[in-house]
């Protein structure tokens, strides 16, 4: 009996050793990942804190390309993820007035504040202040300040004032010091004080930013969506003989002498991109909208539609404006004449506008459009920088909302919509949306280096089942990431990938291009998406109502080439082609040049952004003022600088063409009847 109690506790004690041995392996064990996981972390932060200048930017290697892209390696082992607090929240104040606050953090709440408290009002206040200071013999402040001789102050200070709503986002990219602190200290006390600018800085911001010639450049180079160049080949013969026939819209095919490519910006990428990111527009039939009474009387459409007129455009848009088209004259007979513009019975007199037909469903050959409200997911992608997410995403569905709804007035009438279905940002949830570092999440976006990084990590993302269920179900997936902002990007440094970043990016090459992807289909997520950079839908930077539609502009852009139509200037050379022959195949947009471009060339950027602005402020600018803008030198007609689909100062984009909007419908129902089927209304 005592011999089997002294084994039953030595069993005990064995059991109870072997025990403890295996709870300090475990431990151990724990203990070492744990470890791992600090180095890790702390090189990370090392790492990230030695890009991180004193203003939030990155040192002068930028954000160079990665081979390949890395996703999500620090969540995997645990780390703790966490993200700032909302600016205006106690726990954000207590943040900046630590003496240790982070950099990057305190930049990140400057600019959330400034767009919330610089409004158009104050920037204006502050600007005619400023100017008429300048004007002066005997300046209050005891500063003396100088504009280069021969300023016309008049002038300069109307360009200026009508700008207000832009200049925030202008000083911001022109990365102002001085002039940027007055406009905050004016926006905070209600008073301009210099006392706490250098001189020198400010004096040479007041010589080089209030500056019209530099405001145009600005203009310029602020206004393209997704900073592509196209060319293409003139049309066959047979696009005309295409739009006379009966039946089913007859298409070209692909071939040498037919089509558009759509390429970036190096002609060295040209060559490299051209066999598997080309894209050739589908010449159709001409396809105007059909009026209601019409739709049943007629199967075959119009083979022509006439340009629109300047009355045509701006009664197209008159719904921009909260005073209407009230004040606003026609130009006159002589002015029109010089301008090799048509000459009209309405010249001189008051803008009067035809009633706008209701528009029918889109039936032709047995294609028929019905109208859809398509969803829409937004997939933002992000990064650590130690354990802080980043970029901040602080009201998602906020954002995505705005972006949906500002679309949709763009689309209004063309019997498309978009409702928002869902916004993702949550990487503990959608594990897929963590990339490694500040690194791999500029590089996974349409950059010019996407053949080795951006859309391949594009299309791998859209291939994530998660994303790739959306996509079967028709669903429209925007992608979210990279930064031009100064706090995730040295836009000094040529050799960075954020610096050229596409503003947006449509990867879907489908059958309404002549030259689409062989393996595109419907519901095929890796070639159905779009890309956005991540500035294009913070409220902090451009998705907000303090500017005018910045990301709205660049979703609703990216969606009319995800539907079927293309930019305005489209074609191999500039200027060529008309009606059906005109390379975007839509007959009633003027031919032109790229307007930004070409405004910004003749030092008229500015100034068609002056009109915009106020034309939505219900200023009542003039016509005759667009008379210039005739990059083509066409008789007969202008620009259409109001156009979705060209490339605009933000003000300016508030239309789609009739013959645009009966290709969308086309396109639609042609080439994507499943999405068409399931979110018919």
């Amino acid at each position: 009996m005592i011999g089997a109690k002294r084994l039953q506790k030595a069993a005990i004690v064995a059991g109870g050793t072997l025990l403890m041995l295996a709870l300090v392996i475990i431990a151990g064990f724990f203990v070492s990942k744990s470890i791992r996981l600090s180095l890790s972390l702390r090189q990370h932060t090392t790492r990230s804190s030695a890009q991180l200048q004193a203003d939030g930017s990155l040192d002068a290697s930028g954000a160079a390309a990665v081979t390949g892209v890395r996703r999500g390696v620090i969540l995997d082992v645990g780390a703790s993820v966490r993200q700032w607090p909302e600016p205006s929240s106690r726990e954000a104040l207590q943040l900046l007035n630590d003496p240790g606050a982070d950099d990057l953090m305190t930049a990140m709440y400057t600019w959330a504040n400034d767009t919330v408290h610089i409004t158009e009002e104050l920037t204006e206040a502050l600007l005619r202040r400023l100017l008429q200071q300048m004007n002066e013999d005997e300046p209050d402040s005891g500063q003396v300040m100088f504009l280069p001789r021969g300023t016309n102050m008049t002038e300069l200070t109307g360009m200026f004032v009508s700008l207000a709503r832009d200049v925030l986002a202008y000083l911001r990219d022109s990365r102002s010091i001085a002039l940027l602190r007055l406009l905050r200290d004016f926006a905070g006390r209600g008073a301009m004080s210099m006392s706490d600018v250098d001189p020198d800085v400010l004096q040479a911001e007041v010589t080089q930013l209030l500056n019209v010639s530099r405001l145009n450049q600005w203009y310029g180079s602020t206004s393209k969506k997704d900073t592509v160049e196209t060319q293409t080949r003139p049309w066959r013969t047979a696009a005309t003989t295409a739009a006379t026939t009966q039946g089913p819209p007859q298409l070209l095919l692909g071939g040498a002498a037919a089509g558009r490519r759509m390429l970036s910006v190096s002609q060295a990428t040209q060559r490299a991109r051209a066999d598997t990111t080309a894209r050739h527009l589908l010449a159709t039939a001409s396809i105007p909208v059909i009026r209601t009474d019409q739709a049943v009387k007629q199967l075959a459409i119009p083979t022509a539609s006439d340009l629109l007129t300047l009355q045509d455009m701006v009664c197209a848009v008159q719904s921009f404006s909260p005073t209407g088209l009230k004040g606003m004259l026609m130009p006159s007979a002589a002015e029109m004449t010089s301008a090799g513009v048509d000459d009209t019975a309405d010249a001189g007199k008051a803008i009067t506008c035809k009633p706008h037909p209701k528009v029918g469903t889109f039936y032709h050959g047995g294609v028929t459009f019905r109208p859809v409200v398509i969803p829409v997911v937004f997939h933002c992608q992000r990064f650590m920088q130690g354990d802080v997410l980043q970029p901040p995403i602080w009201n998602p569905q906020e954002a995505g909302q705005n972006l949906i709804d500002i679309t949709n007035k763009f689309y209004e009438g063309t019997g498309i919509q978009f409702k928002l279905q869902e916004v993702r940002s949550d990487v503990k949830k959608h594990p897929y949306l963590l990339l490694s570092t500040l690194d791999d999440w500029q590089s996974c976006t349409g950059n010019p280096s996407q053949e080795t990084a951006g859309f391949p990590c594009l299309q791998e993302t859209a291939k994530f089942p998660e994303v790739a269920e959306l996509a079967e179900k028709h669903v429209v997936n925007v992608l979210i990431g990279g930064s031009q902002t100064p706090m995730f990007c040295n836009t000094t440094a040529s050799d960075a990938v954020c610096t050229t970043l596409y503003y947006g990016y449509t990867g879907s090459i489908g059958p309404w291009f002549t030259q689409a992807s062989a393996t595109w289909r419907e519901g095929l997520s890796e070639e159905n998406w779009i890309v956005m950079t991540w500035d294009f839908f913070a409220p902090e930077v451009a998705n907000s109502k303090r500017f005018w539609d910045g990301g709205a502009v660049t979703l609703a852009h990216e969606l009319g080439h995800y539907l079927g139509v293309m930019h305005t200037h489209e074609g191999a050379e500039p200027c060529e082609g008309e009606g059906l022959d005109k390379a975007d195949a839509v007959p009633d947009t003027p031919v032109n040049r790229q307007v930004e471009q070409w405004a910004a060339e003749n030092n008229l950027a500015a100034s068609l952004a002056s009109w915009c602005s106020d034309f939505r402020n219900g200023k009542q600018p003039q016509p005759k003022d667009l008379l210039q803008y005739n990059s083509c030198k066409m008789d007969g007609t202008t620009d259409n600088v109001f156009n979705l689909m060209s490339y605009l100062p933000n003000a300016c984009n508030m239309m789609l063409s009739p013959n645009q909007v009966a290709r969308l419908q086309w396109a639609v129902a042609t080439f994507r009847p499943k999405m068409m089927a399931a979110y018919a209304v």
